[in-house]
């Protein structure tokens, strides 16, 4: 690396810490006498940069820590010398943090403390939304969460990684860290939808709605479409946003698994996202301006233990299947296994190809064009909901929907296919 791009990649750094602190201190400077605001923050963030900085130089992180303490001492300071009755306590943290994220940005993971500064910044901002939930929680809620913890910190740690079984598909310690992964990815949805209290809006049901489960979201809202009066438009929409969450939780779950899938797989993901985030946007402002009450989505909580090892369950037969299929009649039994279980659940079939594709067993191109298959079957299945379960005018707009992100992915493969 020249001269010239290292000075360009440290000053890069120095630009990412003052918007870490200019994000956090927006957030800050919207309460009342509250003692830091967006130039403190930003102010905090940077020096924290450039303690990280001179640590790097000097190699030694005494400045850092001398740094660090003053920036504390200072906001205790404006602490005692504030106006305000309550203590500003969370302001204090926030202010440590954000010097934190400034000096981690030199530790060479750039995208962490970026990650860590918008996550920060969310918790701030929804302040009466985390202070209201303990009572929108059920006893069984808590339970749940306790199972999750235990699976995630204890039971996790301790399963052997090891592969076991006919192929030797099954690995007890990927298995558990999957139904980790899928069990946080649905319990962030099923929290904010417990939170809000059946008073989102469209975007939001949607949105929290694909990320807890899409099958759910499209029997409740078909159902309602039938029983509430002009309804249907609102419940087409809501189930069509929760499917275009599915392009961006296919994506985590590659991310997560098999990264090197990444590729091949970002063609039909963005022409199916971008197409169908499309047809959405015109959908929702038609839909957007009326002002109607929308009936709250009930599921189960993804947490639950039962529900875990269901998946758990699920996964481990999908993958020995994939593999039993792949062996004996080559491509055509892992399509055909694509769409049998894509049906009801496109997570495991998703992950079973990523692991097939990391342990060689698959091709990555088998592995696209099963993952593919398996999206289409779970739409028909959808489609199917809404054609017994909801309103007959609800028919036209979503099979309009689906078909709008088929083309999409469509699109995005024979792009792939000319590049």
């Amino acid at each position: 690396m020249t001269e010239y791009q290292t000075e360009l990649s440290h000053l890069m750094l120095f630009a990412q810490s003052i918007g870490i602190g200019f994000l956090i201190g927006l957030e800050r400077e919207r309460h009342h006498n509250t003692i830091a605001g967006v130039r403190t923050f930003t102010l905090i963030a940077l020096a924290g940069s450039l303690a990280g900085y001179i640590g790097i130089l000097n190699q030694n992180a005494g400045v850092a820590i001398t740094i660090g303490a003053l920036v504390g001492a200072a906001l205790v300071v404006a602490q005692f010398r504030s106006t305000s009755e309550e203590p500003d306590t969370t302001t204090i943290m926030a202010g440590v943090i954000a010097f934190g994220l400034g000096y981690g940005l030199w530790l060479g993971h750039p995208q962490l403390p970026a990650a860590l500064a918008i996550a920060i910044t969310a918790i701030l901002y929804f302040r009466e939304q985390l202070r209201s939930m303990p009572k929108q929680l059920t006893d069984k809620d808590i339970r749940s969460f306790f199972q999750f913890a235990a699976v995630a910190f204890i039971l996790l740690p301790v399963l052997p990684d090891t592969t076991y079984g006919p192929y030797e598909v099954f690995n007890p310690y990927q298995v558990g860290w999957l139904v980790v992964l899928i069990s946080g990815i649905s319990l962030a949805g099923y929290v904010a939808l417990r939170c809000l209290e059946g008073k989102a809006g469209l975007l939001v049901i949607g949105l929290f709605g694909g990320l807890v489960s899409t099958t759910a979201t499209t029997l409740v809202y078909a159902r309602h479409s039938k029983n509430i009066p002009g309804f249907t438009t609102a419940a087409s929409t809501i189930i069509l946003l929760s499917h275009i969450v599915l392009f961006v939780r296919i994506g985590i779950l590659v991310a997560a698994v098999e990264p090197s899938m990444l590729q091949p797989m970002l063609y039909w993901l963005l022409g199916g996202g971008l197409a169908g985030t499309a047809y959405v946007v015109w959908a929702y402002q038609s839909t957007a301006s009326r002002k109607k009450a929308l009936p709250e989505l009930e599921v189960r909580n993804p947490a639950e233990l039962k529900t875990a090892l269901g998946f758990a369950a699920g996964f481990v037969l999908v993958l020995m299947l994939s593999s039993w299929m792949n062996d004996q009649f080559a491509d055509t039994g892992v399509y055909l296994v694509a769409f049998i279980s894509g049906l009801t659940d496109l997570d495991a079939i998703t992950i079973s190809n990523l692991k097939l594709v990391s342990t060689q067993a698959l091709t990555p191109s088998v592995a696209v064009i099963a993952i593919v298959i398996a999206f289409i079957a779970n739409l028909i299945f959808k489609f199917s909901i809404v054609l017994f379960v909801g309103d007959q005018s609800m028919r036209l707009p979503v099979a309009a929907g689906f078909l709008t992100l088929l083309i999409g992915i469509g699109l995005g493969i024979s792009t792939e296919t000319l590049w």
